[in-house]
């Protein structure tokens, strides 16, 4: 069964059962230095790991301002 992911609005499946999220980014074409997973409520470290079942989240990480 696939992992569902969120992603700008949308829930998009991604094929595995349990995957790094630096993976899961990956299988999505996005960047670990410009995206991060959320698990369960809390961002996690590109090692950890997101599994069939688990609420994932991924957001864009925005940076600027000032200098």
């Amino acid at each position: 069964m696939p992992i569902k992911v969120f992603y700008r609005g949308k829930e998009i499946e991604v094929e595995g059962k349990k995957l790094r999220a630096r993976e899961l980014l990956e299988k999505l074409g996005l960047s670990p230095l410009s995206s991060l997973v959320v698990k369960n409520g809390e961002v996690i470290s590109e090692e950890d790991y997101v599994e069939e079942g688990d609420n994932i989240r991924v957001v864009n990480a925005i940076s600027g301002g000032a200098l």
